[in-house]
Order: C-alpha cells, then structure tokens, then sequence
C-alpha cells in the first residue's frame, strides 16, 4: 500500500483494510479446522512438501495479518519491506502445491486417477487465481484501496480447499460441496461490496467475484474432459524435481 507521499498519508483517514486482520485469522481458522483431519492431527506421518507448503502458507496468513496492522500503526516503511517479502514467499507457496499436486497425481491408482484428476484442477485452479490476486495486489500497490481488496482475496482462495474439507464430513453430495464452498466465497463477496459502498477500489471484488465465478464453470466442466484426463496423467507421470 505504498503511497506517492508519506507525510501525506500520515493525514488521511486510513484505507480500507487495516482493520482485515481480525477476518484475516478467522479464514486461518478455518483452514485449520480443514486441513486437521488430512495434516494437522497427523503432522508427524506427513511428507516435507506438505510440511514445507504449510509452513510458507502460515507465514503468508501472518503476513496478511501483520501488514494491515502496519498500516494503521502509520509504519509504512516496515509495511513496504515486509511486503517485498512476498516476491519471494508467493512463487515458493505455488512451487510446493504444484510439487504437492504432482506427488498425489504420481501415486494414484487407477481407481482414484479420476478424483485425484480433479484435486489437480482444485490445486492448479487456486494457484493460478492466487498469483493473479496477489499480482493485481502488486500493479495497483499504490492506490491502497485496490492493493488492499486483491490481497484480502487471496485468503478467500483458501476458502474452498479448507471449507469443502469439512463438508466432506458431513452428509452433502460431492456436486453440492463445491457450490456450497463457493457459495460461502460469493456471500462474503457481497458483504464486503455493501459494507464498502462508495469507498474507492471496490471494483477490485468485482473483479475478484467474476474471476472465482469463472472458475467455478470451468470447475464443472473441465476436470472431467478426456483433456484433462489425459493432462492429469502425464503430469503424475513427469519426473519428480
């Protein structure tokens, strides 16, 4: 949230988002919650991209946690900093969920290749809409209203992998879990959009809105095609890095 002057800003109200961080540790909380039976309660028999993968994702929710409260508190010096961080964090959180995507593709056995074909689209999906969130973060890192909204969206992309966990559990048919998960994605969406009315750079929900609602018809389609059926197999079958 970089701003053209320093002294400047120390005299506007401040921008939308430095109160996220409270929402910030409720979506941790949730991914908590859904990744406890797959990670959490079994940490000890997990693999090291697993370990590693959530270890960078945990630091990237202290990140989003952290850099509002450094906005508010007027350190923006720090906040910029910190922020520079993420040139690195990013492109090693979507190198461990692709490693991890290619590890589960590799050991799949005839009978689980179709579902873990589709948890391959999840995991590519989320990667793809999480760089392009957090890359609009970084092109409009000077008008704090959109830097602010883009990064608060790339929480929202845990929403689905972690809420879609816990409705496994219970009794929702497998079509319904994705709606539901992406139905919680719209809703808060639409919170935020009338809770910001008339503040600058809420185009960037917009945006963010027609982004998962596009992948969401993808998400009905494409993970089922003889494409990337066959997409799915040779990724399982590439070499490990």
């Amino acid at each position: 949230m970089a701003v053209h002057s320093e002294a400047a800003f120390v005299r506007r109200p401040l921008p939308w988002g430095t109160g996220s961080g409270v929402w910030i540790a409720a979506l941790l909380l949730l991914a908590l919650a859904g990744f406890w039976r797959s990670y959490v309660s079994r940490i000890g028999a997990a693999d090291a991209v697993t370990h590693l993968h959530a270890g960078l994702m945990l630091a990237w929710f202290a990140m989003l946690s952290v850099q509002p409260w450094l906005v508010r508190t007027r350190r923006l010096e720090l906040h910029r900093r910190l922020g520079r961080v993420s040139y690195a964090l990013v492109p090693a959180i979507v190198a461990t969920c692709l490693g991890l995507s290619h590890l589960r593709m590799s050991a799949a056995t005839p009978e689980s290749s179709g579902f873990q074909a589709f948890i391959l689209y999840l995991g590519m999906a989320a990667s793809v809409m999480f760089l392009l969130f957090w890359g609009l973060a970084i092109v409009h890192r000077r008008q704090p209203g959109l830097h602010a909204r883009y990064m608060v969206a790339t929480a929202l992309v845990m929403i689905d992998p972690a809420l879609a966990r816990l409705l496994m559990l219970l009794p929702v048919p497998g079509p319904a879990i994705s709606l539901v998960s992406y139905g919680a994605v719209f809703a808060l969406l639409g919170a935020m959009l009338w809770l910001g009315r008339g503040r600058p750079g809420q185009r960037a929900f917009v945006v963010v809105g027609a982004v998962f609602a596009l992948n969401l018809g993808l998400l009905m389609t494409v993970p089922r095609t003889a494409t990337w059926l066959e997409f799915a197999r040779l990724w399982g079958g590439l070499p490990p890095a």
